[in-house]
C-alpha cells in the first residue's frame, strides 16, 4: 500500500475535479509549490496512484440515452472463450466499460447505445456469439447517476511520512 500525506490528498482533490488544470492553477488552489505539485502528480503516476486522467462525457447528449449495466454468468469451457470474449468486449464500440466481478455474476459490462433496438441488437450478437460461455445474464438501465465519487476522502493520511519541501 502507498503511503500519501495530506498535502498529496489536496492535490488530488483537486485533479478529481478537473484533470485538466494546470500546474500552476493547481499550485495556486493548495498553496502548494509548483514544482511540489509536478513531483508529487510525477511520483503518483509512476506509483500507480493516479492510472489515468479522463473525461466522463454524457451519454444522453451524446446520442446515446439507454446506458445500461449488463451482468454475466459465465460458464468457462475454456480460457481460449473466455479469452475470446474479453477481447470481443474490449473493442466493441458500444461497450464503455468491462469488468471481471466476484460473487454470481462473473462479468459486468455498460453498454451505450442510441436506442432500445440497437441495445438489444447489441445484447443478442454477444449472446450468440459466446453462447457456449454465457450461462445467464442481467441488464439494468442506468436511468441517471446519483454519485460518482473519487474515493479521495477514502484515502488515509500518513501523518508520519517524512515531509517534502513545498
Amino acid at each position: 500500500m502507498i503511503k500519501l500525506d495530506k498535502i498529496d490528498k489536496r492535490i488530488l482533490k483537486v485533479l478529481n475535479k478537473n484533470a485538466r488544470k494546470s500546474i500552476a492553477d493547481i499550485s495556486r488552489e493548495t498553496g502548494i509549490q509548483r514544482d511540489s505539485v509536478m513531483y508529487r502528480i510525477k511520483r503518483m503516476e509512476e506509483e500507480k496512484v493516479i492510472i489515468h486522467h479522463h473525461t466522463i462525457l454524457n451519454p444522453n447528449l451524446l446520442g446515446h440515452p439507454i446506458y445500461s449495466f449488463v451482468t454475466f454468468e459465465l460458464s468457462y469451457l475454456s480460457e481460449d472463450y473466455k479469452n475470446k470474449l474479453l477481447s470481443y468486449l474490449k473493442v466493441h464500440k458500444n461497450v464503455t466499460y468491462v469488468a471481471k466481478m466476484s460473487g454470481r455474476w462473473d462479468l459486468t459490462i455498460n453498454i451505450a447505445a442510441k436506442n432500445l433496438m440497437e441495445f438489444d441488437a447489441i445484447i443478442t450478437d454477444i449472446r450468440t456469439r459466446f453462447s457456449q460461455i454465457i450461462k445467464d445474464y442481467q441488464a439494468a438501465s442506468i436511468i441517471e447517476e446519483i454519485k460518482y465519487d473519487d474515493m479521495v476522502d477514502l484515502i488515509e493520511v500518513d501523518e508520519k511520512k517524512k515531509k517534502v519541501s513545498d
